[in-house]
C-alpha cells in the first residue's frame, strides 16, 4: 500500500485515498485569487502537527506576510525550528539583504540551489514538506529549461527524504508547451478555478492514485480551505 501525505484537506484526502504520495512532486495550477497559497499554507500546517520539517519557498509574498495570512486560518508558522521560509522575494525591494535563508534573486539558480540544500540540511533529522509559490515566477527569471532542470533537483532531495514537494503553477501564464514541460517534473496534478464566484478543485492526474477527473466544491473558511 502506498504511504500517503494528509492535505489538511478532509475531502481531497478522501478523493487521494488519504492522501499526497510519499516521494511525490505535485503542481497545483489555478489563476490568481484560486487560493493556491492557502492551501501551501494548510498543508505544511498540516506536516507541523505531525512533527515534519516545512520549508516554504517563497517568490511571491514576503515571509512576514506569509506568517502573518497563516495566523488568520489559526495556523502558527514562528518560532518553529521545523519551518524555514526560504526568502526569494525580498530582493525585489531593493535594500540590502540579511537572513539566513535570503536569496539575491531567483535568477541565480546556484545560489538558489546551495542555499536549498542548506534549509533541508537543517531538517535533515525529519521527514519534509517542501512547498514552491511559484515555480511560475521562476521562469520570469530564467529559461524554462533551466527551471525544469533546478525543479527536478529540489524533487530528487525532496524525495530522497520521502517527502512531498509541492510547487503553484499560474494558469493562463504559460504557453502550451511550457506547461508540459513543467509537467514533466511531476508525479501528479491538482487543479484549481474560479467560477461566478464559486471555486473547484480536480485532481487530473497522480501517480499510485485511481483517476478522479472531476471537479468538486470548495470554499476558503476562517479555517482554510474546506471542499464539499
Amino acid at each position: 500500500m502506498t504511504e500517503r501525505e494528509s492535505t489538511g484537506i478532509q475531502k481531497l484526502d478522501d478523493m487521494l485515498e488519504g492522501g499526497l504520495p510519499k516521494g511525490s512532486t505535485i503542481l497545483l495550477v489555478g489563476p490568481p485569487g484560486s487560493g493556491k497559497t492557502v492551501f501551501c499554507q494548510q498543508f505544511l500546517a498540516e506536516g507541523l502537527k505531525n512533527d515534519q520539517g516545512s520549508l516554504f519557498i517563497a517568490l511571491d509574498n514576503p515571509p512576514e506576510e506569509i506568517k502573518e495570512n497563516a495566523k488568520g486560518f489559526g495556523w502558527n508558522f514562528e518560532d518553529k525550528d521545523n519551518f524555514i521560509i526560504m526568502d526569494v522575494y525580498s530582493w525585489k525591494l531593493g535594500e540590502e539583504l540579511s537572513g539566513k535563508y535570503t536569496v539575491q534573486g531567483p535568477s541565480d539558480l546556484n545560489q538558489l540551489n546551495m542555499t536549498l540544500s542548506d534549509a533541508l540540511k537543517e531538517l535533515e533529522d525529519v521527514q519534509k514538506r517542501v512547498v514552491m509559490d511559484s515555480a511560475s515566477s521562476l521562469t520570469f527569471f530564467t529559461d524554462i529549461n533551466s527551471t525544469v532542470r533546478f525543479l527536478q533537483v529540489v524533487s530528487a532531495k525532496t524525495k530522497a527524504s520521502g517527502g512531498v514537494f509541492l510547487l503553484t503553477v499560474e494558469k493562463g501564464v504559460h504557453d502550451e508547451k511550457d506547461l508540459s514541460t513543467l509537467n514533466y517534473v511531476a508525479d501528479g496534478v491538482i487543479e484549481m478555478k474560479k467560477e461566478d464566484g464559486d471555486r473547484y478543485i480536480s485532481i487530473p492526474r497522480m501517480s499510485k492514485t485511481t483517476e478522479v477527473d472531476e471537479w468538486t466544491e470548495y470554499k476558503i473558511t476562517e479555517n482554510g480551505i474546506k471542499a464539499e
